[in-house]
């Protein structure tokens, strides 16, 4: 017997206590028995003695394997290699603590029991009436979407009602006795349970965490967090919210919350835990620190989709740039595995420990990222200048991510680009060229949705490509307007026109989506006042409906007609990908389709 089955701080036992404690190591109970009395009672006789409490991890064949030794108010677990079971399977341990005085088992030994998925956890100690025990275990969930699995705990027993050994001694009918064959019950149940909840929710499990203030763009946040875990593949089992003015410094819920939220997560098989606002890598770390799920926040989520749609070779380059440079000040490394040393035979000096080899390989992609980027900038400024030389107008679609600007420019020009109904849909800036009657033409540019608190790093990354907003002759500044946020979506963009040294470029309001509000809602919409924005040019269609556009285009060609813009201007020679002839003659239907704001 090593000294490795026990586990604790022994340095100031006695040489009999730890011999005592190696003794224990040694012992083993009958398969069909939770623990035995002789054991119950000397594990109890030693903690009181030590004045510390001990606990016994107990295989399904009765063997004691591993002694922890802690203090007076609580154990440590130790680690095991994998945390957690497979396919709903438990762990294939039980544990038994003694407690010092009579008490219930408190909240970590219960996270403890979740966390490591262990087949019972039994608390004994000395009453009134002799050995008293209190039992913990895993079972099915009732509501299969809500999670695999509860804890469910037994009232207080005595220690002859659950060891049996002693004829007629009357207990609480459903104790786990005979143990083994209650264990092989409930895992089949167990597993049966996972099986089911996993068949109800497609994706990959996880849950979202959110702090706010109270404040009115709480609702928004939250659907907001939930559409972006959903265009990323998440399935949202729960979102949690904690109304506090900031994320806690070190453990963004408060201690006590987020143990409750990783229970949570581990009763419903999460995989991934997402908070909201961006996470410091700390607070990043000491998450992860208590259980072994991802943590993720909003921005690596957004940066995840990005990464997910982005189609061409410059849409990919400035999405990792964008990556490398949030993820670089988080390279802090986590214990010992980040300070493996790479010198070693034929170097010079201790060498360089890995962290730091990742991150200088870090800062020399990034130099790489941003000379190519640097040569993309100048391939655009020279698109941009041969607009300008042949006197073609541009007009940017901007508007909140999932707004309808994709469909928007497929509706006016007969286009095919990607527009689904899901966040950063639209990632590689799309131009189409677009010819009025008379000759007129200009140049139609789709760009990337906005977004709220849109991270720096992804403004700065894709700057080569932001900067063909600024370089605009005529914004459409589109918005959903179905969707009750839509004030504080259209100062997010705002803001992020002017971030970008575009708010003095004109822009026409286009509220689309006008089939998906209710009539009377939309008659408010209409007549409520601007917000500041020129109230005469705001226009609302349904871009799903081409003849819709109608009112829209007009108002196009006579701003730009007015500043002098589209006075026959020379065939277009840039790498514009298409062409469409808009002409009102060939609209069938005479009604007016779309309506400008009053």
């Amino acid at each position: 017997m090593t000294s490795r089955q026990i586990f604790g701080d022994t340095a100031n036992l006695k040489a009999s206590h730890v011999r005592a404690l190696q003794r224990l190591a040694e012992r083993s109970v009958p398969a069909d028995r939770v623990i035995s009395s002789a054991l119950a009672r000397d594990v109890v006789e030693l903690a009181t003695e030590l004045n510390r409490r001990v606990g016994l991890f107990i295989d399904r064949r009765g063997r004691v394997v591993r002694v922890i030794l802690g203090d007076a108010h609580s154990v440590q677990v130790p680690e095991f290699s994998r945390v957690r079971g497979v396919d709903g399977r438990l762990r294939g341990v039980r544990l038994v603590i003694a407690h010092l005085v009579p008490e219930a088992i408190d909240r970590e030994e219960l996270a403890d029991l979740t966390k490591l998925r262990l087949d019972l956890l039994a608390v004994i100690h000395r009453g009134p009436s002799g050995l008293q025990a209190d039992l913990a275990c895993l079972v099915p969930a009732k509501d299969d979407a809500a999670g695999a699995f509860v804890t469910h705990q037994w009232p207080r027993a005595t220690l002859s009602a659950l060891v049996r050994e002693d004829e007629g001694v009357e207990g609480p009918a459903d104790l786990p006795v005979p143990f083994d064959g209650f264990l092989r019950d409930l895992e089949a149940r167990l597993v049966a349970a996972t099986a089911r909840s996993r068949a109800q929710i497609q994706g990959t499990r996880a849950m979202a965490l959110l702090v706010h203030d109270g404040g009115p763009d709480a609702a928004a946040r939250k659907a907001e967090l939930g559409e972006l875990c959903r265009t990323a593949g998440l399935a949202v089992v729960e979102l949690v919210e904690q109304r506090r003015p900031h994320p806690d410094p070190r453990t963004f819920f408060g201690q006590g919350k987020l143990r409750q939220v990783l229970v949570r997560a581990l009763e419903q098989d999460v995989e991934v835990l997402v908070c909201d606002p961006e996470l410091t890598a700390s607070q990043a770390r000491n998450i992860s620190d208590e259980t072994e799920l991802k943590v993720i926040d909003r921005t690596m989520l957004i940066l995840d989709i990005f990464a997910k749609h982005a189609k061409s070779a410059d849409g990919k380059l400035q999405v990792e740039l964008a990556q490398l440079r949030y993820n670089l000040p988080k390279m802090v490394g986590k214990g010992t595995m980040m300070s493996r040393l790479a010198g070693g035979i034929g170097g010079t000096g201790p060498g360089e420990t890995k962290l730091e080899i990742d991150r200088r390989r870090a800062k020399e992609r990034i130099n790489d990222l941003d000379r190519r980027l640097g040569t993309l900038r100048r391939r655009r400024e020279q698109q941009r200048a041969e607009r300008r030389r042949t006197h073609v107008p541009v007009a940017a679609i901007v508007g909140y991510t999932n707004a309808g600007k994709s469909t928007l420019l497929n509706s006016v020009t007969n286009s095919a680009v990607d527009a689904e109904d899901k966040l950063f849909a639209t990632l590689d800036p799309t131009v189409r060229r677009l010819r009025f009657p008379r000759e007129r033409e200009i140049v139609l540019l789709d760009t990337v949705g906005f977004i709220r608190n849109l991270p720096p790093a992804l403004i700065q990354a894709f700057s080569a490509t932001l900067e063909e907003v600024a370089d605009a002759d005529l914004l459409l500044h589109v918005v959903d307007a179905s969707d009750p946020d839509q004030e504080q979506q259209i100062a997010s963009v705002e803001q992020i026109l002017r971030d970008l040294g575009a708010a003095r470029i004109p822009r026409l309001m286009v509220f689309n989506k006008v089939d998906a509000v209710d009539p009377d809602e939309l008659k408010k919409l209409m007549n409520a006042p601007s917000g500041g924005i020129d109230a005469t040019r705001r226009f609302f269609l349904s871009a799903r409906d081409r003849r819709t556009t109608r009112v829209l285009m007009d108002a196009i060609e006579d701003h730009l007609w007015a500043r002098g813009r589209v006075d026959r201007p020379s065939r277009l020679v840039d790498a514009c990908a298409g062409e469409f002839v808009f002409d009102h003659e060939d609209e069938k239907d005479p009604r007016p389709a779309a309506t400008e704001g009053a």
